[in-house]
């Protein structure tokens, strides 16, 4: 099953397992990825497949919103590094919001990670 598009700039794509990824556009060059739910070893390969998807259509800002992120393993952290290589390849600029995900955080404190924070224009 295959949702369709809530409005020309909000998408709802199926993860899997026990994730969602809804996507934006909040601007011509910009997407915001938002992930809710667990990401871990079975649903990581979905969001690298989404997150590198979005970064190969040229576009200049992605930003990924993991503040509904109940789980969030080492994959997932893979998931995010591969993306920041790949932007950085392209020319994108990438952020991460954790928000107030404990699972997120908890993990960025135990291995750090050099993520660009979230600028508010982005954000709805």
């Amino acid at each position: 099953m295959v949702p369709q598009p809530r409005s020309a700039d909000h998408e709802l794509i199926a993860a899997g397992g026990h994730m969602s990824l809804h996507l934006r556009h909040p601007g011509a060059r910009t997407v915001l990825v938002a992930v809710s739910g667990e990401v871990d070893l079975s649903t990581a390969r979905r969001l690298d497949e989404v997150l590198q998807s979005r970064i190969h259509d040229r576009v200049e800002e992605v930003v990924i919103d993991l503040s509904a992120v109940t789980f969030f393993s080492v994959a997932g952290l893979n998931s995010l590094l591969r993306a920041q290589l790949l932007a950085d390849a392209t020319g994108a600029h990438l952020s991460v919001d954790a928000g107030r995900s404990r699972a997120v955080r908890r993990l960025f404190t135990l291995l750090p990670a050099d993520f660009d924070t979230v600028a508010a224009n982005v954000r709805p």
